[in-house]
């Protein structure tokens, strides 16, 4: 494959909400990212992914989007993002902006002319249907577990939702929509942004049988049935894709990763040499404590879980194209307090994740906190600020579930998690604001943040820098970069990869046990290591429990 720019890239994520507040407001903006550029470059990334920052009346924090052209003034106003990007650019680092195109938010002028009008041209632009009934037309449910159909009031007009009633899908059948959409894709390029990171686009082509009245096979109690299978990757959407990939993303060389669930047998269109996409987040990982569970169930990670995902993802992806490697994000739990349990050894175990994280082959996301080891943060149901969460509690009560066993899953589970405010210093709200912060502080900051771990040597922090430099300005930056993945054969609790390079090859061992771990490796030179010491028994090496080498061979 062409060595793309974007191949050689490590990227942070920002909630910008929850970065730093500038102005003491309470709220992270632009300004304050612009204000910690210096501290991200010191880490040695070199993209920026920012989520939504576009206008939006926040009901699902910025992914109900009233207006793609501008900044929404909480974050700051569109010249502040001009700024950012220029200092960015100083420093570097490339900005990527986070495009929501399945739904806008109900505030939208479009959606605004499509209901005030059924005649409007912008009533095509959203997914209507009349139905005359007070039960909606069908039994779908969204994301967020409520129906897909909507009614408009005092009306027989139902709109379509993928997620909650504030964010109605828009018709991508409409071509003078998609128009618009690459239209306005288009001129953010002409600004300067460097890419994008692409919401839930699986879901823009529906089924016939999604937008009828009709009756699907209940998989809940409930009676509802999840649109999933209805939604996602229907037949027809690569057109799309590819009509807006060939006027957008490709002309202008621009890094994309998108939010979708690819089969196997289809991710050469999306990832390949001509796909559609740069790279795609593969969710198997990200997911595997909840996948085919029972509501307000969690199965908990471990190594002899996650070893045949993560071989298979690698293996599978590599055959057609790029991955996106990551191990959290805003919508997903803190990765210390998923991918180990309660009493692993911490700072040993988050450096051996983050060995695990940035030797992958793909293009490694970093989610900010990630690197000073940020964990999962005790909430009651009133300091929590997500509408998912919401409208799955109100869910849960009404099937029964119990106020403990839904707050355990919440406590777990809950994407508040990875949004409280990012800790800088051991000051009066971790040094985020000096005003009301819109999110509860995790009040473990007295203990974890920047500032202190950027003081010592042996910290997560530093152990990130060097693992970004590794990857990025080493000897072995090649083989990390371009290197074929190959799995060897290790103890079950250990993944073990190598990574290969014409005739040169690095290989990468992380016990993800509490218990050491003899693997069939002598001695040899030890590039990297979480842990001060190798341990030989018999001439072969004894992983120590969450010890993470990577050897040059």
């Amino acid at each position: 494959m062409k060595q793309e720019w974007w191949k050689s890239a490590v990227v942070y994520q920002i909630y910008p909400k929850s970065f730093y507040d500038y102005n003491d407001d309470g709220i992270g903006d632009l300004a304050g990212i612009t204000a910690k550029l210096d501290y991200i470059h010191s880490l040695g990334v070199n993209v920026i992914w920012l989520c939504p920052i576009f206008q939006s009346p926040m009901q699902d924090n910025g992914y109900d989007i009233a207006d793609y052209d501008r900044i929404d003034p909480i974050f700051g106003t569109n010249e502040d993002l001009d700024t950012l990007i220029e200092q960015a650019a100083q420093r570097g680092i490339k900005i990527v902006l986070d495009l929501v195109l399945n739904h806008t938010s109900n505030q939208h002028p479009w959606f605004q002319a499509a209901i005030a009008d059924p005649h409007s041209p912008y009533a095509d632009y959203y997914q209507f249907i009349e139905w005359d009934y007070p039960a909606p037309p069908n039994n779908l449910r969204t994301y967020f577990d409520c129906p897909v159909w909507t009614r408009i009031p005092n009306s027989s007009r139902w709109y379509f939702n993928s997620f909650g009633p504030e964010q109605p899908d828009i018709n991508w059948e409409n071509p003078q929509l998609r128009q618009e959409i690459i239209q306005m894709i288009n001129r953010w390029i002409a600004k300067g942004v460097a890419g994008f990171r692409i919401d839930a686009i699986g879901n823009i082509k529906k089924s016939p049988e999604a937008l009828s009245v009709h009756r699907f096979p209940a998989d809940r109690e409930d009676g509802s049935a999840s649109l999933v299978p209805w939604v996602v990757n229907q037949p027809g959407i690569l057109d799309w894709l590819n009509e807006l990939a060939d006027q957008t993303f490709r002309p202008a060389n621009v890094m994309t990763v998108a939010e979708i669930d690819v089969p196997p047998q289809d991710l050469a269109a999306y990832v390949g040499e001509n796909g559609v996409f740069s790279m795609v987040f593969d969710f198997s990982i990200a997911n595997l404590d909840i996948t085919n569970q029972p509501p307000f169930t969690i199965s908990p990670i471990t190594g002899e879980r996650l070893k045949p995902l993560f071989i298979n993802s690698q293996l599978t992806t590599q055959q057609v194209g790029w991955g996106a490697p990551y191990l959290e994000n805003h919508d997903q739990p803190r990765s210390l307090s998923k991918f180990l349990p309660e009493n692993a050894p911490t700072l040993a175990a988050a450096k051996m994740l983050a060995t695990f994280l940035l030797t992958q082959r793909g293009t490694p996301f970093i989610y900010q906190g990630q690197e000073i080891g940020m964990i999962n943060c005790p909430m009651t149901l009133e300091e929590h600020d997500d509408l998912h969460l919401f409208k799955l509690y109100q869910w849960g009560a009404q099937q029964g579930y119990t106020e403990s066993q839904m707050m355990d899953y919440f406590a777990k589970r809950s994407r508040d998690n990875a949004r409280t405010p990012f800790q800088w210093n051991s000051q009066i709200n971790a040094g985020f604001t000096n005003g009301r912060p819109w999110l509860k502080v995790n009040p473990n900051y007295l203990d974890i943040n920047a500032e202190s771990q950027q003081q010592h040597a042996g910290s997560l922090f530093t152990f990130y820098q060097q693992l970004i430099t590794l990857r990025r300005h080493s000897a072995i930056s090649d083989i990390l970069i371009e290197g074929e993945f190959q799995e060897i054969e290790a103890p079950e609790s250990v993944i073990a990869y190598r990574r290969r390079l014409q005739k040169r090859s690095i290989d990468i061992y992380c016990n993800f046990s509490q218990q050491p771990q003899r693997i069939n490796q002598t001695y040899s030179h030890v590039y990297f290591n979480n842990m001060q010491d190798v341990f030989i028994q018999s001439s072969k090496i004894i992983l120590q429990p969450y010890q993470s080498i990577i050897f040059e061979i």
